[in-house]
């Protein structure tokens, strides 16, 4: 489909919807949308790069980003139609010269309020700080918690929504105290694998000190230590959207046994080429058909040979570093047998649910067993 030109202005993308939830990350097929035509666009990199800043800047949680933009379009809509009477004034004060009678003087008024607009709008536009770190890119009136890791091999997280969370050694992950299943998102240090919850209404968004990743439903590992010089992103099913925090309107669309690694940039004003810093490779195989070398870390092979649940509710615990709580000692005494492998544990507990029937709740903190 054919793009008019005039729709590339600052001032008409940010009014565009699909462009905001494009900039914001809320929907991938707007991503997928204009990253097209920024690729076919590449005369207007400057404006599609200002127009981001701002939209994003209306959403640092500055008041209500809506609202803003409503008030902005209703801005932009104002300037215009002063502009225009500002050109028929303009034909008003010609015919008066020419009759030889007096302009009138609310032609300087106009021009005035039309100037005073005008200011406003480019300060927005002209006068965007670059975007804070992502890591504080996050509603102030929200309650965070930070769960760590500690010196701890690793540690699983169970969120609400369904999706796990495994940290890796000296990692951390913030995230609103009553997460949003709506709004799902986090801020990451360090490395931890995710098996994110499906949910094509709601991405998921894990934001690092390098770049941003946006998925809907997928498995993938994220390596970012904030003192590192690269960030490294391992997708092993389903696809994921890596947003650069340093070249706007860049990103990266992995495909399953992809990896990304993206390097930290210092001095844009001089090296202005995304594509020198963020290669795509494929994931490194062990050779013998087990999980790629990127993510051994998080698995483990689970051998069970007829043993009670509390037997196996221990190794649970060692493995996955999440404490296990048997409410009912008929439970414990269930025996088990088989082998399970790259497996977290909710699909772990799943598996054995078949043999005998119980129930657990998972917590953000801990799995709770009964009968």
């Amino acid at each position: 489909m054919q793009i008019p030109n005039d729709i590339f202005s600052v001032e008409n993308l940010v009014c565009d919807e699909s462009f905001q939830r494009y900039c914001l990350g809320s929907n991938l097929e707007d991503q997928i949308l204009w990253k097209e035509r920024m690729a076919q666009h590449p005369e207007h990199q400057v404006i599609f790069a200002e127009a981001q800043q701002l939209v994003n800047l209306l959403s640092l949680n500055q008041g209500s980003r809506l609202q803003q933009l409503k008030d902005l379009r209703m801005g932009i809509k104002q300037r215009e139609s002063l502009q225009r009477s500002l050109v028929a004034t303009a034909d008003v004060d010609l015919r008066a010269n020419a009759e030889g009678t007096k302009p009138r003087k609310i032609y300087q008024y106009i021009g005035g309020v039309a100037a005073a607009i005008a200011i406003i709008v480019s300060f927005y536009l002209m006068y965007t700080p670059g975007l804070p770190d992502p890591q504080i890119r996050r509603d102030q009136n929200q309650v965070m918690q930070i769960i760590t890791s500690g010196s701890a091999i690793r540690k699983t997280v169970l969120l609400t929504d369904g999706t796990v969370i495994t940290l890796g050694k000296e990692s951390s992950i913030e995230l609103r105290k009553q997460f949003d299943a709506h709004k799902r998102e986090l801020w990451l240090k360090g490395e931890a694998f995710f098996d994110v919850k499906h949910d094509p209404t709601s991405p998921f968004t894990v934001h690092t000190p390098f770049d941003e990743v946006k998925v809907l439903g997928t498995t993938f590992n994220v390596k970012a230590y904030p003192d590192s010089q690269a960030m490294e992103t391992s997708l092993i099913k389903g696809r994921v959207q890596v947003n650069s925090m340093q070249y706007l309107g860049y990103s990266v669309i992995l495909k399953p046994n992809q990896k990304l690694i993206s390097n930290k940039v210092y001095d844009l004003s001089t090296d202005n080429n995304p594509k020198a810093h963020y290669k795509v490779s494929a994931l490194k195989n062990t050779g013998s058909g087990g999980s790629p070398v990127e993510i051994k870390w998080a698995q483990n092979r689970l051998d069970i040979d007829n043993q009670p649940l509390s037997v196996i509710a221990n190794k649970l615990q060692n493995w996955y570093g999440i404490a296990i709580v048997i409410r009912d000692n008929q439970v414990k005494d269930y025996r088990y047998s088989g082998i399970f492998e790259n497996e977290t544990i909710i699909k772990t507990l799943e598996a054995l649910q078949l043999s005998y029937p119980f129930t657990f709740k998972v917590e953000q903190d801990r799995i709770v067993i009964s009968k």
